[in-house]
């Protein structure tokens, strides 16, 4: 006779103590996941603020060394300006504060000549480099306002100083104030002055070949004998600028304000783009 395998009924309902056992362990591993992500967002929070003291404190030593006067001074002074723009490329949130000391101490130290008609010298070589890290700067970080509610401001403000035969080439100065300010000689090959206020600006003599001066306001500014080939002057404010001489060769002045602006001898070729209804002035022996 065959044997039989009776197999019995195996009870498989789950115990209530084991499902406890589980959820508290779950549980357990979420609360432990839960305090990492506490810890680590304090810690890091902790982090940010040792860093921001850290910047405050190297800005607040800089602009102490950028106050130091007195010509033996001057390598004191240029660290702290390397310093600043340091500052301005590890945080977004001082860049406007730098960009504000650094034309501060352009203006307090390169003011207008009170004799105009003395002879331009160049910069002093911290005044140069202020200059120069300002041309560089990353203009997104610029304190512009926001959507809906633009700045005021100009940045940075460079009004009535003294930047003759200054070095400014490439400089990005898109939308600075330069109102009355002397740049008589100064190299502006490539200069990025989109949208600038050079309103009365002395520009006599400045090399500006290839500069992007569109939308610039350049009311009453003087370009005599000024370089400007390849310029581009599209919708531009030049009322009763003066080009007198001024080198105009395939410049792009489209859409440009003209008006009571003074351009006898000024240099023009084929490729001169001119506003609608301008003159192609007589060229001058």
């Amino acid at each position: 006779m065959a044997a039989r395998l009776e197999v019995g009924t195996i009870d498989v309902k789950p115990d209530p103590w084991q499902r406890l056992v589980a959820i508290g362990s779950i549980l357990s591993v979420l609360f432990v996941a839960v305090g990492l992500y506490v810890t680590n967002e304090a810690n890091r929070g902790q982090q940010r603020l040792t860093e921001q003291g850290q910047i405050t404190d190297r800005f607040t030593k800089a602009v102490e060394q950028l106050g130091q006067t007195g010509p033996e001074k001057v390598t004191v002074r240029l660290g702290a300006i390397y310093a600043l723009e340091r500052i301005m490329r590890d945080s977004a949130v001082d860049h406007p504060a730098v960009v504000d000391v650094l034309a501060a101490f352009v203006r307090v130290n390169a003011p207008q000549q009170p004799n105009p008609t003395q002879l331009p010298s160049r910069p002093p070589a911290d005044i140069q480099a202020a200059l120069t890290v300002l041309g560089r700067r990353n203009i997104t970080h610029d304190d512009r306002g926001s959507p809906g509610r633009p700045s005021s401001r100009l940045i940075p403000d460079l009004t009535n100083t003294n930047l003759a035969l200054a070095d400014l080439r490439d400089a990005n100065l898109t939308g600075s104030d330069l109102t009355d300010a002397s740049l008589t000689g100064a190299d502006l090959v490539r200069a990025n002055l989109r949208l600038a206020f050079l309103a009365r600006a002395n520009l006599y003599g400045a090399d500006l070949t290839g500069a992007d001066l569109s939308i610039a306001l350049l009311t009453g500014a003087d370009l005599t004998n000024a370089d400007l080939p390849g310029a581009d002057l599209s919708n531009a404010f030049l009322e009763g600028a003066n080009l007198n001489g001024a080198d105009l060769t395939r410049a792009d002045l489209t859409g440009a304000n003209l008006t009571r602006a003074d351009l006898s001898c000024a240099r023009t070729d084929d490729r001169t783009r001119l506003p609608e209804g301008v003159a192609r002035p007589a060229p001058c022996d």
